[in-house]
């Protein structure tokens, strides 16, 4: 699926609560990647100046480098065995982003669909791959009983 209605408008990415890790700030940020991810897929499909673009793109960029930050901090203070794999994965992604994002501010050709899709994959493909492993830890680690979650 490359994109759903969600509240009456077109989004790249759709929340499922699939993606919860059972954190409530590692949760929170997570929703607030994918409004962000969609912020710029809208401003992209509308025909957004390339200023306006760029403004989104940085605000994700600095989000995305807060969130992680405070992924790790998280993980470090746990115990969490897979952090520097996790720290790689993050470091990768953020590499990306950021190279995106001065991409954008250089490169006077319009964007491309394939940077749209990987807008469109590599928060859901972390959280799925990475992020809900650790969610799985955490709980386990409280001795919360592990659910599968009912598919939506």
């Amino acid at each position: 699926m490359i994109a759903a209605w969600v509240g009456g408008e077109m989004a790249l990415v759709r929340w499922d609560d699939k993606y919860l890790v059972g954190n409530p700030d590692v949760d929170h940020d997570h929703r607030t990647l994918f409004a962000m991810i969609n912020e710029f897929h809208e401003a992209f499909q509308e025909s957004k100046k390339r200023g306006e673009l760029i403004v989104i793109l940085r605000r994700l960029v600095d989000y995305s480098e807060r969130h992680f930050q405070r992924e790790e901090a998280i993980m470090s203070a746990a115990g969490y065995p897979a952090l520097d794999e996790h720290h790689a994965a993050h470091e990768k992604l953020f590499e990306t982003i950021f190279e995106l994002n001065d991409k954008l501010e250089s490169d006077p050709a319009p964007l491309d669909r394939q940077t749209i899709a990987f807008l469109r994959t590599w928060l859901s493909d972390h959280v799925i791959a990475q992020d809900l492993k650790l969610g799985a830890f955490l709980r386990e680690k409280n001795g919360q009983k592990l659910e599968s979650k009912p598919e939506s």
